[in-house]
């Protein structure tokens, strides 16, 4: 069959069914009985066996009509590193976290003159050390190599 995207119209396919898929490789996971438990949050999916059913369905069908999609566009599979997802996430998190100091928090309303003692201090260590993570991650061998 003739392409029928040029290369940019490729790529923007790919990366849109890519992160469709993995949001459903996610969503199947949580139906699967993934659950996270962190310091400040619990993550559970609580849902019918009727609900959870049905979403195994649509997401079945949906990986078919993407699998299908990229067998007919001969779409690339990507081997995806997770260097990459994890050193944006950790870039974003420090931004975040400096964002939440003391000072910056007028914007939410009056400060307890207390808060930058308690706050501060945590805050500033916690973003160090998600830029040293960033950082580690730059330079980080690829897989297979010695570090």
């Amino acid at each position: 069959m003739k392409d029928l995207l040029n290369p940019s119209q490729r790529r923007a396919v790919t990366v849109t069914l890519r992160g469709f898929e993995n949001g459903l490789r996610q969503a199947l996971a949580w139906l699967d009985g993934k659950s996270e438990n962190g310091i400040l949050y619990r993550g559970m999916l609580s849902l019918s066996t009727e609900k959870r059913e049905r979403m195994r369905l649509e997401i079945a069908a949906a990986l078919e009509e993407i699998a299908m999609l990229g067998r007919v566009l001969a779409l690339d599979r990507e081997e995806e590193d997770a260097r990459g997802l994890i050193r944006s996430e950790m870039s974003v998190a420090w931004a975040n976290l400096l964002d939440t100091q003391s000072k910056k928090l007028r914007g939410y309303g009056d400060v307890d003159p207390q808060l930058a003692e308690v706050l501060d201090p945590s805050i500033i260590h916690l973003s160090s050390i998600a830029i040293r993570l960033a950082n580690l991650l730059d330079d980080a061998p690829a897989s297979g190599e010695k570090s």
